[in-house]
């Protein structure tokens, strides 16, 4: 399996003008995999018996302006295309969105902010001390299994000025047309996907996004056509009201009606109950037979008309809206039930890789700030404390993204290699993957081969990588004695 794995990252190569820098990179993508705990950088260099006097060496590579966090994602989204991104019915890549909180309490890092969750899971803290992080990933799928490959990661609440520092804002936003949020910045996150790909795509949310400048934004990507290159499919709020396209006949005084009839949408269900049809969707790996409602509505926080799916699952309600009109009513259906992947990405990243157990900080950062930066505090600073700031961000945005491709490099490789993982491995679990293996059993058998079957990936790039890097110990010379 190493072998594999080795393949996947010579290709990453390319990206790197020098060759120190790449091999840090391997490093750090396979200490990701192997290690056996989750303390951060120290975690590599101990388990892959790196030479400790390396250990700052390791942390300069994530802090180092050669490691360019757009240039590896730029290259790893051909990987995923390369390796079978799946498409909708129409041909567009299929990216999916979420933010995801980590808590930190340390006072000298730089984006640390409160932020409030909401979550229906008691275990969680309304209120934490953290960062808060926008991804995106793509679906990648064969006929067995679905995984969404994480893509990117930025920090997003509560760094307008750090992202001036890191001089990375969006277009829209750096010419302060809109207001700056963590909606406008994903939103500009999946249209800076899109274009790299340089292919349709349409991007799966959540209800936190079905907002109006999300479609506008993603209204402004267009290919050379003219063509839209970016759709939204989202989750409506309950509340949510729209008009009808056409306008009811004018009868009686005053002025005639300048937009359709306002509907809530809501209300639908129960006034039109009988107008819903009976479709099945395939869904978490099962049939599912759902009664559905589909109408073409002029949603008025845009202007534009939009397509609005209302979904009755036995006793739950819910709608979808897609501004793709040409797309039908079961495939948007079945799009939102894949947005449940990235949860799944999460909890990999989270627990099983430990892409969140960083520790990167600085002396520059203001002290007794117990708030976000704001572009006024940056007109006080220092040049030098500008960059180690800026160093500092990058190097947390470099951790978190390399955990990334790690976990996707695992996803990638269970897909394509399960036949072979399931006959190699042979420990006990308390549930068995059906067809495809998880990310964990491919984790376990890339370990197993590491630190017991050596001489069968010793031939590797990687191997060479890390026994360069290893302590040249001089032999005891009274144990040879003995």
């Amino acid at each position: 399996m190493i072998s594999q794995l080795c393949l996947l990252l010579k290709t990453f190569r390319q990206v790197f003008p020098r060759s120190a820098t790449f091999e840090w990179f391997a490093v750090a993508v396979f200490g990701f995999i192997v290690r056996l705990d989750h303390h951060g950088v120290s975690s590599s260099i101990r388990w892959l018996r790196i030479f400790p006097g390396a250990y700052e060496s390791f942390l300069a590579f994530f802090r180092s302006d050669a490691l360019k966090i757009d240039k590896i994602v730029t290259h790893w989204l051909k990987l995923i295309m390369q390796q079978g991104a799946s498409r909708t019915r129409s041909g567009a890549f299929v990216l999916i969105g979420d933010g995801i909180k980590v808590a930190k309490e340390a006072k000298f890092m730089p984006g640390v902010k409160k932020l409030h969750q909401e979550s229906e899971n008691t275990s969680k803290a309304p209120w934490i001390f953290g960062h808060h992080f926008g991804v995106l990933g793509l679906l990648v799928a064969n006929r067995d299994k679905a995984f969404c490959v994480p893509a990117i990661a930025e920090l997003h609440e509560g760094a307008v000025a750090l992202r001036q520092l890191q001089q990375k804002n969006a277009d829209a936003c750096a010419k302060r047309t809109e207001k700056i949020t963590v909606v406008t910045l994903m939103a500009n996150l999946a249209k800076n996907i899109a274009q790299k790909l340089n292919e349709p795509c349409v991007a799966v949310l959540d209800a936190y996004f079905a907002v109006g400048p999300t479609f506008l934004i993603a209204k402004t990507l267009r290919g050379h056509s003219g063509q839209r290159m970016l759709h939204i499919v989202t989750r409506a709020k309950n509340n949510i009201v729209a008009r009808e396209k056409y306008l009811s006949s004018y009868s009686g005084r005053g002025r005639p009606a300048k937009q359709g009839k306002k509907i809530k949408l809501e209300n639908l269900f129960s006034t039109r109950a009988a107008d819903f049809s009976t479709v099945s969707i395939k869904t978490y790996g099962e049939v599912k037979s759902l009664k559905i409602l589909c109408l073409d509505l002029i949603w008025q926080s845009i202007g534009e008309t939009l397509r609005f799916v209302l979904v009755k699952d036995g006793a739950s309600t819910f709608i979808l809206i897609c501004s793709d009109l040409s797309m039908e009513p079961d495939e948007i259906i079945e799009l939102y039930a894949s947005r449940f992947k990235i949860e799944v990405t999460f909890k990999m990243v989270k627990h099983i890789l430990g892409g969140l157990y960083y520790h990167f900080w600085t002396k520059a950062w203001p002290k007794n700030l117990d708030r976000a930066l704001l572009e006024a505090d940056l007109e006080h600073m220092t040049d030098r404390n500008k960059k180690l700031i800026t160093n500092t961000m990058n190097a947390i945005e470099g951790f978190v993204n390399i955990a990334l491709i790690s976990t996707g490099m695992l996803q990638i490789l269970a897909l394509q290699q399960a036949d072979h993982i399931f006959q190699i491995h042979n420990w006990w679990m308390r549930t068995y993957p059906r067809n495809v293996p998880s990310e964990e059993m491919v984790k376990t058998v890339i370990q197993h081969e590491f630190y017991h079957n050596f001489r069968k990936f010793k031939h590797t790039a990687i191997y060479r990588i890390i026994r360069n890097k290893r302590s040249k110990i001089k032999p005891d010379l009274v144990k040879i004695a003995a």
